[in-house]
Order: C-alpha cells, then structure tokens, then sequence
C-alpha cells in the first residue's frame, strides 16, 4: 500500500515537473455553473393575485349589467350583491352599492298590483305598492311609465278590455293623487290577451286581474 501511495505521488511530480519543463502551464479547473433559479418576489405574485380579483369583480359587474340591458333585473341584483359580498374594496363593489340600490328602485316601480274580480278599485295591498313606488318616483320625475292594465279570460273580449282599461286608469289617478304628474303615465289594456298564469282556475285567475308597469326609459334611473 505504501509502494502504491508513493507510486502514485511520484507520478503527479513527474507530471508538473514536465509541464513546468515544457513551459505551459497546468489546465484551469472547469468553471463552475450556477443553477440559480429565478423566483417571483413576494410583490409580483400580490400583484397578480390583486389582478385576478379585480378581475373576477370587474366580470360580475360587466355581467350585471348585460342583465339590466336585458331587463332581467333579479340576475343583475343577484350579480351586484355578489360583487359587493365577495369581492370589496374594488372599483366594481364600491360602484355597485350605488347600482343596486338604483336596480332594487327599479323592480320596485315594476312590480304589479292585482285587483278583484270584475273590479277596478284599488286595494290595500295595491295602495301600498302604489305608495311604495311613489316615493321612488318623487325622484326620477322624468320617468316615463305605461301601467298596462289586464282581466282574467271570463266575459267578453270586448268587456275585458274595457276593464283592463278602467284598471289603469285607477292606478294613473292613484299615483298621480299621491302627487305625481299625470304625464309621467301611459295606459293601455290588454284585456284578457296577456295571461301571466295559465288555467281556469282561481289561482290563475287572481294572477291575471292585474295592472302592470312599464318603464320604456329604465335607464334614466341608474344614471
């Protein structure tokens, strides 16, 4: 063992002897390579993830209101509480407080009222509709509302429409009582032609002895 030690040490003495001798110096190490992966800081991955959540708002808001343009203003309400529920501080959220209160007004002033059969007169719980949607108006003055008014399919054609007519025009002088001006209203009656309920029933029947209320410039009421 200790010929083989000094075997071998002879031979690397030999050996830098001879480079030294031939005038060129000994090979350099290899370099040594770095495998230094780059990794995202603690700010850009915040940044990203602030990005996704406003996005993802941003998306409620946007879907919101496709659904006011489209009238279904149960949807845009749902999206717009989500919005503010889920996702606060945000610019959607923070706009939304505002729009879905203007949304909540709106289904306010659309909600029907339903009358008794073969009458025209308005009820308590139509007065307190009426009443409800009075306040609301107060502030939109240049709203324009048409109050449809409708029968259920007993009787005639003829005596249908003529009651669906006097059921508007009770719901007009309601409002405008309430001290709303007139030109604010439109009426029409459709008579027994635009059934909400199908069936010859009672149930359906209430359903169908109805005023309702149509807002042809919505929009004015979310500016």
């Amino acid at each position: 063992m200790r010929f083989k030690v000094g075997f071998a040490s002879l031979i690397a003495v030999s050996a830098i002897g001879l480079s030294a001798c031939s005038g060129k110096a000994p090979p350099p190490p290899p370099p040594v390579v770095s495998e230094t992966v780059a990794t995202p800081n603690a700010d850009s991955l915040a940044a990203a993830e602030l990005a996704r959540y406003e996005a993802a708002a941003a998306q409620l808001c946007a879907d919101a209101r496709t659904a006011i343009a489209n009238g279904d203003y149960d949807r845009a309400r749902m999206l717009l509480e989500q919005a503010i529920r889920d996702y606060p501080g945000t610019e959607c959220a923070d706009g939304a407080m505002v729009l879905a209160d203007a949304v909540g007004a709106i289904m306010v002033v659309r909600d029907p009222i339903h009358f008794e059969f073969d009458r025209a007169r308005i009820t308590d719980d139509a007065a307190a509709i009426l009443q409800a949607k009075a306040e609301i108006l107060r502030n939109f003055p240049n709203v324009a509302i048409t109050i449809e008014g409708h029968a259920d399919e007993r009787g005639s054609l003829e005596y249908n429409q003529a009651l669906g007519q006097r059921r508007a025009e009770s719901a007009k002088t309601y409002l405008v009582n309430l001290g709303l001006s007139a030109s604010m209203f439109r009426t029409v009656s459709y008579g027994e032609e635009r059934p909400v309920a199908q069936g010859a029933n009672e149930s359906a029947w209430a359903e169908n002895r109805r005023d309702e209320f149509v807002l042809p410039n919505a929009d004015a009421m979310l500016k």
